[in-house]
């Protein structure tokens, strides 16, 4: 070092130094004023939204545009599983659809299992040190093997990973992660900074979870019980929605004499009796775990075996039948008294059909298709009043508790053959 005889002390040299650290300070403390804003202002669109598509995308790109994370994704818990799903991607060619992790499964895995940050700056040593505890825990029997290594997005030389647990009340929402190919990469202001937007996401994540569930649940209430709906809802029934193929029993009923009453009844009359005749039958279907495809006017469509496989499909249709010609009867006791002359016509066919949603986007209907529906149809159109007709498959399943008459061949439109239907006359055992 060489002395300045004017400045022997290195006084000057010392301030430029001072001078600089106090410029980088500044630098540091501009960019962590900008940054707070700019998470204030994420915060803000985040709240802003109901939908978690556009919930996950802003969190994804914040990491990118304000905090400089260039590669993340967020995993969500499953409602009815103990895993965590990939649910948004940012930075990678691979969106990781469909890929889970299970908890104490790497590092994620370990986030949401113990729900705490986790900074790793030498992926490849962690790594072994996580699996190694791994070991330890499955030996003690704290936890129980975990399956193939879940295919998540992720960079083949990362080093550096930064993961947080999404928690709202000690409940775990999902997880957040971000790496880097530097080692190293991550400080306490990254763990600060993430934590903060960690916090809103989580709020934000959950909020639009449950209005989705909601949503949903509502449009399935429109089909199914209450108690389905639900159960669709936590994850314990497949999607009923997406078009599949399923064996179901079909029970069509509409009223006879309807379309002459229309006719000459005023519309205050007409909806008074659509009510109760829609209230009696709504309870009847809900008792008997029916799934209700459609009202049309006086008619309505319900089957059996699905959304979830019923063992005893064919007999609770007829049981509900019966239940409801029953109903009927007293209802039709009290309309005549009004001057209606209405009665219940029923029929029920089993048969494969193509089950699922149809419509279009905002205006969707849950609709089962095929010839056991048309067949169904028929048969109500064929029945008298107070008549149950059913078609001969149903017989094995219910001629148990059933007493049945023939009630000849119908021609039935779409069929090349005639159907020989069958007359319920009784229960023989009252369920």
């Amino acid at each position: 070092m060489t002395v300045d005889p004017r400045d022997p002390s290195g006084l000057r040299e010392q301030i430029a130094e001072n001078q600089q650290a106090i410029d980088r300070l500044n630098r540091d403390l501009a960019r962590k004023s900008n940054e707070v804003q700019i998470i204030q202002q994420i915060s803000s669109e985040i709240t802003s939204t109901l939908d978690l598509d556009e919930v996950l995308g802003i969190v994804l790109r914040a990491m990118d545009r304000v905090l400089g994370f260039a590669h993340s994704m967020i995993l969500l818990k499953d409602l009815a599983d103990d895993v965590l799903r990939v649910a948004a991607t940012r930075g990678y060619a691979d969106q990781g659809g469909g890929a889970q992790v299970g908890m104490g499964e790497g590092v994620i895995g370990v986030v949401g299992e113990r729900r705490k940050m986790m900074r790793i700056g030498n992926i490849g040593a962690s790594m072994r040190y996580l699996k190694s505890v791994r070991a330890r825990m499955e030996a003690s029997g704290q936890v129980g093997p975990v399956g193939p290594t879940a295919a998540l997005p992720g960079l083949a030389d990362a080093q550096s990973q930064l993961a947080l647990p999404l928690t709202v009340k000690d409940r775990l929402v999902g997880v957040l992660a971000v790496e880097s190919r530097t080692p190293n990469a991550f400080d306490e202001l990254d763990e600060v900074l993430l934590r903060i937007v960690g916090n809103q996401a989580a709020t934000a994540i959950d909020n639009a979870r449950t209005y989705q569930m909601v949503e949903q649940l509502g449009r399935l209430k429109r089909f199914f019980s209450p108690q389905l709906a639900e159960l669709i809802i936590r994850g314990g029934a497949d999607d009923p929605l997406k078009t599949h193929r399923r064996e179901v029993t079909v029970v069509f009923l509409d009223l006879r004499g309807f379309t002459a009453f229309a006719e000459t009844s005023e519309p205050e009359e007409l909806m008074g009796v659509l009510h109760e005749y829609h209230a009696e039958m709504g309870r009847l279907i809900l008792a008997y775990e029916g799934t209700l495809e459609r009202f049309t006017g006086d008619g309505m469509m319900i089957f059996f075996n699905d959304p979830l496989p019923m063992p005893d499909a064919a007999e609770r249709a007829v049981r509900m039948a019966v239940a409801m010609r029953e109903r009927a009867v007293e209802l039709a006791s009290r309309w005549h008294r009004r001057g209606y002359e209405l009665d219940l016509g029923i029929g029920i066919a089993k048969g494969f059909a193509t089950i699922g949603a149809i419509g279009f986007e905002g205006r969707w209907d849950y609709g089962a298709i095929g010839t056991v529906t048309n067949l169904a149809a028929r048969l109500c159109g064929e029945a008298k009043p107070g008549q149950i007709l059913i078609s001969p498959r149903l017989l094995p399943e219910v001629e148990q508790f059933l007493e049945v008459e023939e009630a000849g061949l119908l021609a039935v439109k779409g069929l090349a053959r005639p159907v020989k239907a069958l007359n319920i006359v009784r229960l023989r055992h009252p369920a």
